[in-house]
Formats: C-alpha cells, sequence, structure tokens
C-alpha cells in the first residue's frame, strides 16, 4: 500500500510533468544527453514503468514499454521515487539498503545525481499542478 499515491496515473503525472518541464531546463537537458543511454524506471506499489531515451542527442520519454534494452533499470517503490525526486531521499543509501536496485551502467546515471536539486524544484511545481501539493515533501 502507497503512502503517497492512489493509482499509478498519479505517479505517472508527476514523473512525466516533472521530466516534461525539467528536459526544458538547457542544463538539465545537456547532462542527461551527456550519458547517450536508454534509461528505464521500474516503480512498483503503484506499478509504473517510465523510460527516458538519451541516444538520440534529444531526450524522449513517456510510461510504459521502452523503446528498446535500456542500458540502465532503476527499480524502486513509487514511495520512494517520490523521495527521491522531491530529492528528500539519499540515493547512495537506498541503493545501499537495497532500496534502489540499479541494472546496467549505474555508473552513468550516478552523474545525474547533483541535477536532483533542479528535479525537485519542477517536481513539486507538477504535484501542484495536478492536485498533490498535499504530498509534496518539505
Amino acid at each position: 500500500m502507497s503512502e503517497f499515491w492512489n493509482n499509478p496515473e498519479e505517479v505517472k503525472a508527476a514523473v512525466l510533468g516533472m521530466l516534461a518541464k525539467s528536459l526544458k531546463d538547457d542544463y538539465i537537458r545537456k547532462k542527461g544527453e551527456d550519458i547517450r543511454s536508454l534509461v528505464v524506471f521500474k516503480y512498483h506499489d503503484p506499478d509504473l514503468v517510465i523510460w527516458v531515451d538519451y541516444r538520440s542527442g534529444e531526450a524522449q520519454y513517456d510510461a510504459g514499454d521502452p523503446p528498446d534494452e535500456p542500458d540502465v533499470t532503476i527499480t524502486a517503490s513509487s514511495d520512494d521515487a517520490h523521495r527521491v525526486w522531491s530529492n528528500k531521499f539519499n540515493v547512495t543509501l537506498g541503493i545501499a539498503q537495497k532500496k534502489i536496485i540499479i541494472t546496467g551502467n549505474a555508473t552513468k546515471i550516478l552523474k545525474l545525481i547533483p541535477l536532483l536539486r533542479r528535479f525537485a524544484v519542477n517536481y513539486n511545481a507538477t504535484l501542484s499542478e495536478i492536485g498533490k501539493e498535499s504530498i509534496i515533501l518539505s
């Protein structure tokens, strides 16, 4: 049972909305494109798959099955993903505690951790827009 989410559609709206905002940020977009990878986020409780494809030089993203085999897969609960996108969860500790499982080239994706503060601003704005301001973590 999720602490924050009623269904996967809420998670989808929050994460895809955050990605739409974040990928307009030149700094975030450039750092993401530098990893040249297809990244898949597999969330559970509720279950959802989100993918971001940085391989072509222009980021594409969506929910559902990815367009190809991922270079990196990140598996976590939807609640822990919420904490990560809110910049309220130590990713390194989450990996050590096996709350976050990374398969594939983890080195590439770990380079994006310093961007979480920027992602969090867009994530919180998206939560407000979709009527989930009650779950914004302070």
